[in-house]
Parts: structure tokens; sequence; C-alpha cells
């Protein structure tokens, strides 16, 4: 029997490579690159394989400047929650990082929900707005949450007319984002209140007209936050003492035992094994 020939193992990619001489990235030699373009350039560079022009440059770093910081949130309190054991500043971002699920920093959700819809209206020859009705009364006949829209926090977030205005600026205002505003519309019709676009919202919208994907809009986001993690996480450490427990500060610590008190447990009561047999 013949013996198959095999080659040797070697990782495939579109990306880059490198030698003992030089590094390509998206075929431009990377030292060309460096101190001729800005970081937002390369990020879609990387991700997209495509240089951007200056006005999805522009739309691209407003998106990244927007959702980089928000005070505390779930990731920035986990990263500080997981420093505060004591453990390096990559371990603690990673930390934050987990904490961005279908509820905190969301943005690939709704841009599925915005690209699914244009492909929709295309597809059924319907407009923008009756189908930002239809996918309104769907979400809210199967109890579905309404991700992109409401903010716990804010009852209109603030950041999400400047970056519309943004994109008006630079004229990448496209279908996504006229999606995005009539389903936000819809709601008032269908629910009888306002759910309001929030800021992971609009950046899916903003990153959709860019002609991103979900999962690159969903990466785009948690490179901004990354720097927001790796403030708070040095904070944490440089100023708070370790475990969140000390009762020598002015204000009472998460890890309080006044936080623990056997009045808020509410399991079962003290017990005892019971003797062996």
């Amino acid at each position: 029997m013949e013996a198959i020939k095999k080659i040797p193992f070697h990782w495939r990619t579109s990306i880059a490579y490198k030698t003992k001489e030089k590094i390509v990235v998206r075929g431009y030699d990377n030292n060309e690159l460096t101190g001729c373009i800005d970081f937002t350039s390369m990020v879609l560079l990387v991700l997209t394989g495509n240089l951007p022009s200056k006005k999805q440059r522009i739309v691209a770093n407003a998106m990244l400047v927007s959702l980089c910081e928000h005070a505390f949130s779930p990731s920035s309190v986990a990263t500080r929650f997981v420093t505060s054991g004591g453990v390096p500043l990559n371990t603690a971002v990673a930390g934050g990082i987990l904490a961005m699920g279908t509820r905190h920093a969301s943005a690939d959700i709704p841009a599925q929900l915005f690209q699914s819809g244009i492909v929709r209206c295309r597809r059924e020859g319907i407009s923008i707005e009756a189908c930002a009705l239809e996918i309104v009364k769907e979400h809210k006949k199967s109890e579905k949450i309404l991700n992109g829209y409401h903010h716990p926090q804010h009852i209109k977030d603030p950041r999400v007319q400047r970056l519309f205005q943004v994109a008006i600026e630079n004229g990448t205002n496209g279908d996504h984002q006229r999606l995005a505003l009539a389903i936000e519309k819809a709601t008032e019709v269908v629910y009888g209140r306002i759910f309001y676009l929030n800021g992971p919202g609009a950046f899916a919208a903003l990153g959709s007209d860019l002609g991103l994907t979900p999962e690159q809009i969903k990466g785009m986001i948690l490179l901004s936050r990354t720097v927001s993690l790796i403030a708070h996480s040095i904070e944490e450490s440089t100023r708070e003492k370790g475990w969140r427990a000390s009762e020598k500060t002015r204000i009472t610590q998460p890890l309080d035992l006044s936080l623990q008190l056997p009045e808020y447990y509410d399991g079962p009561a003290e017990r005892h094994l019971l003797d062996p047999e």
C-alpha cells in the first residue's frame, strides 16, 4: 500500500507573516506602517484587510473613543474585584473582558439584528420602517430582549447622538443607522414607550454601515473598553487595599463582614450532621 506523503504542519492565514528580516501585515511592511498611519487605521487594516478612507477612519475612531470609558460598569467592576485578589494586570483585564456578554458591551447582537433586517428589507421588498415595526412586534411576542436598546443608567444614552452626528458629518450614515432609529421609533407603537438606542446599539449601527461584520464589531468594542480596564486595574492596585474588605477605609467595602450578616442569609437553618449509624 502506497504511503501517504504528508507536508509539514503550518498555520495558514491571510493576516500577516514574518521572517527573520521583516513583518508583513495584510501585504504591507510593518515598518512602512509604523509612524505613517494611526492606530485606528491599523485596527481596521488588521481586522478587514484594507486601510480605511479618511472619513471611515474618523467614524471608526469616534466609535472607539465613545465606548472606551463608562465609569463603573460590569466589566470595570469585575476587573477591580479580580485585581483586588492580587493578580497580574493581564489577568485582571481578562476578568473584565469575561464580563462582556449578552447584557454588556454586546454590540455584536444588535449588529446581527440590523444587518439581517436590511437583508430582510431587500428580500421581502419592504421599507425600513415596516421592517422595524415587524422586528419590534416579533421581539415583544417572543418576550425577547431588544438588545441595543435601553440602558439601566441612562434614560437617553448621551453617547448616541454624538456618534450619529459624526457619521452624518462624514457621510457614512446608511441603512443600518436608519433601521436602528426606526426600531427605536417603533418601540413606542408596540410597547407604549420608547426604548432608546444605547451606546453599543449605536456602535453596532455605525459599524454595520462601515461594512464590518458582527464579530468584527464585537472585537472593536472589546478593544475600546480594554483601555478602560487597564486603567481601572492600575488604579485599584495603587489606591485601594486588596480584597475590598478593609474596615479602615471611610466607606463600607463590598466584602465587609457587615454586609454578610446572618439575617441576610436565606438558605437552610443551621443544622448538624446526624450521628453515623
